[in-house]
């Protein structure tokens, strides 16, 4: 009878954006990876890609930004 070889699984780590980053959000304090990080145009303040927010014209920028933003008229 012949003899099944099975290899052996072998796990890869996973891509360095699936990763949990180092650098802390300053306003969700979560980890995100550096190289992912967010600028906002109007503050040059830094956050996460989940911490931004679409402006009526498009443009995107920081949850500060975007709260003053709506309360000017």
């Amino acid at each position: 009878m012949a003899k099944v070889r099975t290899k052996a699984i072998i796990s890869k780590p996973a891509p360095w954006w699936l990763m949990q980053g180092d650098e802390e959000c300053p306003a969700c304090g979560e980890l995100y990876i550096y190289e992912l990080e967010f600028r906002c145009p109007e503050c040059d303040t830094i956050s996460c890609l989940h911490c931004r927010r679409r402006h009526s014209d498009g443009r995107w920028m920081c949850v500060s930004c975007a709260e003053s933003d709506k309360e000017t008229p």
